[in-house]
């Protein structure tokens, strides 16, 4: 291909050689032609002319965007682990968020109380100065007496089971024997059953939590507790405490997570950590095997 110029004084544009030399196609010269006409020259013109006509708008004459580029609004909670999450993403379609219930949230409550000395473990949250059982049941020993204690679950029960709104516990004075069936937690129609964290005798059930079971999920480690009972032998030595409680944790979350992928073929976390609302994504199949893997 070369580029000359015409014989009269016009410009060629452009013209094509064979191997011979011999000219075979040209286009004709602006002078003699008055416009050339160059097969891409009509689009670039266009292309002028709506830059022109853009900027005659008063649009930015550079303004130009990627066709693949999409702009929208997305609703994401300021309380939850990994930021700018979409919220149709880390909850079910029924989430507490965008109902009168919010405060019901494990996460609305964690953020709006005062600090009770609560520890973030890839977004589950541990009480360290507590004793935990393999089945996520913590025990609080009195100060006055160390063979009295408190019993609950802790968040990762709470919110593996749902939102509790029933509740069934043994009668005071029942003795109980560790590993055993204790007492059942209702969420709707599915039932989890809990066993007792040792061996030894129920003294009182919170009455509080009784009346209102939720708060099981708003305050698990605090007002949420659920019996008392008195603690047979030394119970405390089979527990978990302190940094080792919070490497379980830690191990328990992670277990969490490859059972999400493996057995359930789900995607449990964003960012490495927990879901707001884990037993909303589950059927009744697979809350079931996740219940009883982590908590029967």
């Amino acid at each position: 291909m070369c580029a000359g110029r015409h014989p009269r004084g016009g410009r060629w544009e452009r013209w094509d050689t064979s191997s011979s030399g011999s000219r075979t196609s040209c286009w004709a010269s602006s002078r003699r032609y008055g416009r050339m006409r160059d097969p891409l020259e009509k689009h670039r013109t266009e292309g002028r002319g709506q830059r022109n006509h853009r900027g005659r708008r008063g649009a930015a004459m550079n303004e130009r965007k990627c066709p693949f580029l999409e702009t929208k609004t997305v609703t994401f909670c300021k309380a939850y682990p990994v930021k700018m999450i979409p919220l149709d993403r880390m909850s079910s379609l029924n989430c507490l968020c965008t109902t009168h219930n919010y405060d019901e949230c494990s996460l609305y409550g964690e953020v709006n109380r005062p600090d009770k000395g609560l520890e973030n473990v890839r977004g589950f949250q541990l009480k360290p100065e507590y004793y935990y059982h393999p089945k996520h049941l913590w025990v609080a020993p009195s100060t006055d007496d160390e063979g009295n204690a408190r019993v609950g679950i802790d968040d990762f029960a709470a919110r593996l089971i749902g939102r509790i709104d029933r509740t069934s516990v043994p009668a005071a004075e029942m003795p109980m024997k560790e590993n055993g069936v204790c007492f059942l937690l209702h969420s709707g129609q599915r039932t989890a059953r809990l066993v007792a964290p040792a061996n030894g005798t129920i003294k009182t059930v919170n009455p509080a939590m009784t009346a209102d079971p939720s708060i099981l999920n708003r305050d698990p480690y605090s007002d949420g507790w659920i019996f008392t009972m008195r603690l047979k032998g030394d119970a405390l030595n089979g527990l978990y405490h302190g940094n080792v409680a919070r490497k379980w944790y830690e191990s328990e979350v992670e277990r969490l997570q490859r059972a999400f992928a493996s057995d359930l073929g789900m995607t449990e976390t964003d960012g490495g950590e927990a879901q707001t609302d884990i037993s909303g994504r589950l059927n009744e199949a697979q809350w079931g095997t996740v219940v009883r893997q982590f908590l029967g």
